[in-house]
């Protein structure tokens, strides 16, 4: 059976008064400018963007009722603000009047004619602001090193130097020198052993906060060990990840020996515990929330990305930077256990504030997903299938471990969304 498109067509209203249209129209295509130069005889038109749907279209009001249905009508006509017009071709939009223009006849009795025109309503786009978490986390870090200095000076303050036994010292201290070795490189040159960092806590017990003052104060990841972790998502997730580890294993360090020994120990672990803490934020600071890649729309063939690789931008792997936030802030929360009043609301706020930065990195990143290969293929050509890129490869190995990238099993494997 044949459509019959009057019965497609809507009833025409504006504000729920309905009219009849005998004709309507609204601009489409390009607007743009036509230039046109002497001598030339082949003028050059400029596209400029779509028209603006301007929808003009002439109503009429017929019946004995039109005189009430005229007035109706113009209210809805006069009233500010978008209206819903019901256009019979277009549908329905949500729509701004313009200029209109009303009209009656002797000879049309019973009829009342209008101009009318309507522009889209388009919502007015206000900026917005919007909260930088990297530069939270960096004014969090700072008031948290001036706070882990403040509370590290008041408990050495209260320790007898006298009654310090320096094998005593030097046993609870084991972990956390080990952490200085492997985090704070520059340190390494000025303690030479664990012994020699004992006899400088019992000697001069402000000198450690001195070291951590000048070397955060020259901190740059660019002249650091940790440079490239202001690069790759991967290193700073990686470096952050065990730099969380240390900061777990030197929460609380042994008690015996004495209670001057053990308040010593116990305040230059909660140091170098709050400067890791510090390092790490200052890390996390320069993971940039990623933009949304553009597609390119189109693979290059194998033998085309062996001669020029993809290049596409980095983006965090949403599922890493989720586990690195939530071991972060268990860590944090841990140790803040063990703060004052007033260090611990300075921790819970780095805390805080590196919970929303990581949070929104991971937002901008793709997740993992489960995926079975239908029969065991070497990753090239797998990261090819699924990625479109070739050089993915390296990628697939790796997140599973696999033994020779040129036999990744047909079993589950955990690979990016896209």
């Amino acid at each position: 059976m044949a459509r019959d498109w009057r019965k497609e067509l809507l009833p025409a209203s504006f504000r729920g008064i309905s009219f009849l249209i005998p004709r309507a129209s609204v601009p489409v295509g390009q607007k743009g400018q036509l230039h046109e130069y002497p001598q030339r005889d082949n003028p050059y038109f400029e596209q400029l963007g779509k028209q603006a749907q301007i929808h003009t279209m002439t109503a009429w009001v017929i019946g004995d009722d039109c005189f009430e249905r005229r007035d109706k009508l113009l209210e809805a006509l006069d009233t500010p603000g978008p209206g819903e017009l019901v256009h019979p071709w277009l549908g329905r939009m949500q729509v701004k009047v313009g200029d209109c223009n009303l009209s009656h006849e002797l000879t049309a009795g019973g009829m009342v004619s209008f101009d009318l025109t309507f522009y889209p309503d388009k919502p007015l786009t206000f900026p917005t602001a919007k909260v930088n978490s990297q530069q939270q986390v960096v004014k969090a870090s700072d008031s948290m090193l001036g706070s882990a200095l403040e509370r590290y000076k008041q408990a050495m303050a209260k320790v007898d130097q006298a009654r310090l036994g320096l094998l005593r010292l030097r046993n609870s201290l084991s972990n956390v020198y080990a952490v200085i070795q492997q985090q704070f490189a520059p340190f390494v040159g000025v303690f030479t052993n664990l012994t020699g960092f004992a006899q400088s806590l019992m000697n001069s017990p402000g000198a450690l906060s001195s070291l951590f003052s000048s070397y955060f104060n020259d901190f740059s990841l660019q002249d650091s060990a940790f440079a490239d972790t202001s690069s790759s998502y991967k290193n700073a997730v990686a470096t952050t990840t065990q730099q969380t580890e240390a900061v777990t294993a030197i929460n609380t360090v042994s008690q015996s020996g004495g209670i001057d020994s053990a308040a010593a120990a116990q305040a230059t672990a909660n140091l170098v515990q709050d400067a890791l803490l510090v390092q790490m934020a200052l890390i996390i600071s320069e993971m940039p929330i990623a933009s949304q890649p553009v597609s390119s729309g189109s693979t290059p063939s194998v033998e085309q990305q062996a001669i020029l690789p993809v290049v596409r931008p980095e983006v965090p792997v949403a599922d890493d930077v989720l586990q690195l936030r939530d071991s972060l802030s268990d860590a944090i929360f841990e140790a803040s256990l063990k703060a004052d009043p007033a260090h611990y609301v300075v921790m819970n706020t780095l805390r805080q504030t590196l919970v929303k930065h990581l949070t929104a990195v991971a937002e901008s990143g793709v997740r993992l997903v489960d995926v079975t290969p239908p029969e065991t293929m070497s990753a090239l050509v797998l990261a090819y299938q699924r990625f479109g890129d070739a050089t993915r490869s390296a990628e697939v190995v790796q997140r599973n471990r696999i033994r020779h990238p040129g036999f990744v099993p047909a079993a589950s494997i955990k690979i990016a969304q896209r």
